[in-house]
């Protein structure tokens, strides 16, 4: 990958603001994941030299609870702090192993470098071809279109391992892992009596039960809403 680097004139220069806000990362009092922040940052930073020979700026990792449907993400163009850099991992899987999460972080460098030295996908094939070739030359197999990892090379889980994250131990101990799920396309409505409707989301059900003649009501509230996304799909505003 690192020829793609040179044909394109090296990288992005590193924005001030991402080392204020790492340093602000480790030092963040009273903060869950500030300890997991400096890991990842630093973890960040050896993946860089190992599989990208340093040609990666440095981005913004932040981290907190996301739509379950996904591990993380990266942020295509400036985010809602003016960063042109972000990665975003999802607490809500942090019951997986250290491993897993740190493959999940080079998932999204791989975006990252895609961005600046490749062709990204459009969004039905975010993850396309050339994606699914560059993450199996550092050892993540995974799927063309959605993105999944099917598997990733020992020799992959050696190299994580040596910069000391264990396929054993979970992220956070005592973390259930919530399973990846896809949310529903549709809206479920139900009645007084039990009956059910299903609808598109974006349509609104007016209408009455011809058994107990009681309007049907939504169900779920916003968590059912959501429209099929794939698992690490990441939003994508307009790029600056």
């Amino acid at each position: 990958m690192t020829e793609a680097c040179e044909r394109n004139g090296g990288h992005d220069a590193t924005e001030q603001v991402i080392d204020a806000i790492r340093d602000h990362e480790t030092k963040a009092s009273g903060w869950a994941y500030s300890r997991i922040a400096h890991r990842m940052n630093v973890l960040y930073d050896q993946l860089n030299g190992i599989f990208f020979a340093d040609k990666l700026p440095k981005a913004v990792i932040s981290i907190g609870a996301d739509l379950i449907v996904r591990y993380g993400y990266y942020r295509i163009g400036r985010d809602e702090i003016g960063a042109k850099h972000r990665i975003h991992l999802n607490s809500r899987h942090f019951g997986r192993s250290e491993s897993d999460v740190a493959v999940t972080l080079l998932h999204e460098m791989i975006h990252l470098y895609q961005h600046l030295f490749g062709h990204v996908g459009h969004r039905q094939r975010y993850h396309n071809s050339q994606f699914v070739g560059m993450a199996a030359s550092v050892g993540i197999h995974a799927q063309v279109g959605n993105g999944a990892t099917l598997a990733v090379s020992p020799d992959l889980r050696r190299k994580l391992e040596a910069l000391g994250f264990s396929p054993h131990h979970p992220m956070v101990e005592g973390e259930s892992d919530e399973p990846i799920r896809k949310p529903l396309r549709k809206i479920l409505y139900r009645c007084e009596c039990g009956q059910e409707v299903w609808a598109d989301r974006n349509i609104e059900v007016e209408a009455v039960c011809s058994r107990c003649f009681k309007l049907f009501e939504r169900v779920g509230g916003n968590g059912q809403e959501l429209a099929i996304v794939a698992a690490e799909h990441p939003p994508r505003p307009v790029a600056a």
